[in-house]
């Protein structure tokens, strides 16, 4: 990572092509009552141009995939990861049965182009030579040939195929700087955002990524009993956390953590954060580790590198 690609995110606006996501196109008369069934959160509630986070589970509470779901005049859309989204496809061909629903993977039909930083939001404008007009966590809109979607980091910005390379220049020309992947995940771990794949998989459950995007109150969907059963008569056994290394070491992926000389959980993601002047890891701990601050160890190659827990998104 160039210490110039994290100024230009952390000062102006940084691009970056998001080619690890894919998209699912969902249309049908019986589309939003369909997938209300499917995800965790309320989709029925969504008007046109918003959007939640959720996940599809299993009938065991375990994940099948995370996304972000927008809601438009003519169709549902799912961002997810490419890697759960051929499994994703899979299990919604297996649970349409007579609904007029189709499910369509739009991936090789877009490119999603990542934007953060405190002027990206000029930069588009400039580019799209109009407002956005776009409030709240993903909030959307077709602009032109495009669709600018407000995220957790910034905006994503859905480019017909096609069209990418022009369309790069074209930020780029309106004072946007191109970072890499590297830089990328930076951001995304600074900032608590867990991966498919990576962070998070088939083992995980919703409530211990925390509350946010389940709905309690929706009605029933796949896995609903064993989220319901967490939050009312029950507890997570770990949770997802934030740890700031109190050395200058990182450890491996996968390194064990550890508390009172008893492994606790593991890491999931780890690197040097920018901003904080310090290593950081994401990762999973039972819930006696869990409370922010907390003194763990975490044992990466015979080594022993000491940490504290720490809420998320990191703070600087």
């Amino acid at each position: 990572m160039l210490r110039e690609y994290y100024k230009a995110a952390r000062e102006g606006a940084a691009l970056v092509e998001k080619d690890w996501n894919g998209v699912v196109r969902l249309n049908g008369t019986e589309r939003v009552s369909w997938l209300q069934g499917m995800v965790t959160n309320d989709v029925q509630r969504l008007a046109s141009g918003m959007g939640c986070y959720a996940g599809h589970l299993n009938p065991q509470g375990r994940m099948v995939a995370q996304m972000v779901i927008l809601r438009d005049d003519e169709s549902l859309w799912l961002v997810l990861e490419r890697t759960a989204l051929g499994r994703l496809v899979s299990a919604f061909d297996k649970l349409l049965i007579m609904e007029d629903v189709q499910v369509t993977d739009a991936s090789n039909e877009l490119e999603i182009l990542g934007l953060i930083g405190p002027t990206a939001q000029s930069v588009l404008e400039s580019w799209l030579g109009e407002p956005l007009n776009l409030e709240g966590a993903y909030a959307h809109r077709r602009i032109k040939d495009y669709r600018v979607v407000v995220t957790e980091l910034g905006y994503d910005v859905w480019v017909p195929r096609e069209q990418t390379d022009t369309t790069l220049r074209a930020l780029a020309d309106s004072g946007a700087t191109a970072i890499d992947h590297g830089t990328w995940d930076v951001l995304r771990t600074e900032a608590g955002l867990p991966v498919f794949g990576v962070d998070i998989d088939e083992s995980t459950t919703m409530p211990e990524l925390g509350e946010r995007g389940i709905s309690y109150d929706k009605g029933c969907y796949i896995g609903q009993e064993v989220v319901a059963k967490v939050k009312y008569i029950g507890h997570v056994n770990r949770r997802f956390v934030g740890l700031i290394g109190e050395g200058s070491e990182l450890p491996q992926t996968r390194s064990a953590i550890r508390k009172g000389g008893k492994d606790t959980g593991y890491v999931t993601t780890s690197l040097f954060s920018p901003g904080l002047n310090k290593p950081i890891a994401l990762g999973f701990v039972g819930r006696a580790a869990a409370e922010p601050g907390t003194r763990v160890e975490i044992v990466s190659e015979e080594k022993v590198m000491l940490a504290v827990t720490s809420d998320l998104p990191f703070q600087f």
